[in-house]
């Protein structure tokens, strides 16, 4: 082994060692699959945009609707 063949080998990089991404032909993507993450994703967004009424079981509707304007929304989960 030369000197050049021994610098290239040392210079091979074990692509299992890393996280890396790599292309993604989507035409070979089976369409059921698709339609499944289609439907996991709705289902998600839905639940994201669920708000628990906090106010719930406070008789006096003064203090509801006080508790009621106090809802906030997490900042980090985006609406």
């Amino acid at each position: 082994m030369n000197m050049e063949e021994q610098d290239s080998s040392q210079n091979q990089i074990n692509l299992s060692n890393y996280l890396v991404t790599q292309a993604v032909d989507t035409k070979k993507i089976a369409q059921d699959k698709l339609l499944s993450d289609l439907d996991q994703l709705s289902k998600a967004e839905e639940k994201s945009t669920y708000k628990a009424d906090i106010a719930k079981g406070i008789k006096n509707p003064q203090i509801h609707r006080a508790v009621s304007a106090l809802k906030l929304a997490n900042p980090f989960k985006g609406y």
